[in-house]
């Protein structure tokens, strides 16, 4: 049985959301998702869900609702990507609560994006029967389907995350790190410290035989006065 410690699962948890991120910002900074062409098929042009003004032949108003639905993955996966980095650098408490809550964060981000892009093909097709002929998806399509991919993944990593540190110790504590400093502290605390130990026997005749020589010397010296 292969086993996977927790910090190599947050590793790829933020390699995973890092990535979603990534990908949704350069999806909204490029405008060609999808380019559209025209009954007469002279005029192309290049169309995304992030567009706030749609082309004159294609209602803004139909893609509002796709709109609004890729910015809420877009906040949620920053949130869980910003939550993963703050638990990975030990800033929150490694819980049981914390992980749940990534857990859903990533399932949410991905189920968002998701409905989002197939509310987008299902507006593609009824456009094509209305506002343009055809239409022809570029890679950035794809793009955002593997960030669903990846948003899915945060979330089972999350929830594996979870499992791992129950079936471990508590998922209540904050980090192993912290229990062992306090297991150790404990152990020190349960040894006792021997009391004061009776000098031995050589350093007390040392010491009382350099006293008595002291005494005799300053006897004779008074005596000479």
């Amino acid at each position: 049985m292969v086993h996977v410690s927790n910090s190599s699962i947050q590793g790829m948890n933020i390699l995973f959301s890092s990535w979603a991120v990534v990908l949704t910002v350069m999806g909204i900074t490029l405008d060609k998702w999808v380019e559209l062409i025209s009954e007469d098929e002279r005029a192309k042009m290049n169309h995304s869900p992030w567009m706030m003004c749609c082309p004159a032949f294609w209602p803004e108003g139909d893609l509002k609702v796709v709109r609004i639905m890729m910015m809420s993955s877009l906040g949620l996966s920053f949130l869980l990507n910003l939550i993963l980095g703050m638990k990975f650098t030990y800033l929150i408490p490694q819980n049981k609560y914390i992980q749940l809550f990534t857990t859903i964060l990533g399932f949410f981000s991905g189920i968002f994006l998701l409905w989002a892009l197939i509310l987008y093909h299902n507006k593609l097709k009824q456009g094509q029967s209305m506002h343009f002929s055809s239409y022809r998806i570029t890679w950035i399509m794809y793009t955002a389907y593997l960030n669903v991919f990846f948003l899915s993944v945060c979330g089972i990593l999350s929830l594996l995350e979870c499992k791992l540190s129950t079936s471990s110790c508590t998922c209540l504590n904050i980090h192993k790190s912290d229990n062992e400093c306090k297991e150790s502290e404990n152990s020190i605390e349960d040894i006792s410290l021997p009391e004061r130990t009776a000098m031995p026997r050589s350093i007390v005749r040392a010491h009382t035989v350099n006293s008595l020589n002291k005494k005799v010397q300053t006897h004779r010296v008074t005596w000479a006065l």
